[in-house]
C-alpha cells in the first residue's frame, strides 16, 4: 500500500511518474498538484508512463480516459488509475466475457493462445 501517509498514492506510483520527468528531481518528494507538462511530461513521456502503468498495474485505461486532464497533475493521474485498477478487479477478463457469450449463444469458446 503507501509506504508515506502523507501522500494520497503508493510509492511505486511516484516511482514510475518521477521516471519519466526529466525536469523533477527523483529525490524530490512528487506534489499531487504539479503540473506534469511543466515538469516533462511530453507525448512520449506520457506513452511511456501509459505503458508503465499497465503493465504495474494489470490495467487498460480506455481512449475515453486518454486526455490532457488525465495527466495534467499525479493526483489526478491516481484518480483515473484508481478507477481502472477497481474496475479491473469487479470487470471480468475479455477470455471470460467471450467464453460467457459464446457459452451462452451455444458455440464452442475460443481457445487461448
Amino acid at each position: 500500500m503507501h509506504s508515506d501517509p502523507s501522500t494520497p498514492w503508493e510509492r511505486q506510483f511516484e516511482e514510475l511518474v518521477l521516471g519519466v520527468l526529466p525536469r523533477h528531481s527523483r529525490h524530490a518528494p512528487l506534489d499531487p498538484a504539479l503540473d506534469l507538462k511543466t515538469a516533462g511530461l511530453d507525448s512520449m513521456a506520457t506513452v511511456e508512463l501509459l505503458v508503465r502503468l499497465e503493465e504495474a498495474y494489470g490495467v487498460d485505461f480506455p481512449d475515453s480516459v486518454l486526455s490532457g486532464e488525465t495527466f495534467a497533475t499525479p493526483a489526478a493521474l491516481w484518480r483515473v488509475l484508481t478507477v481502472q485498477r477497481a474496475t479491473a478487479t469487479t470487470a471480468p477478463t475479455t477470455a471470460t466475457a467471450t467464453a460467457a457469450t459464446s457459452a451462452t449463444a451455444g458455440e464452442e469458446p475460443p481457445c487461448a493462445s
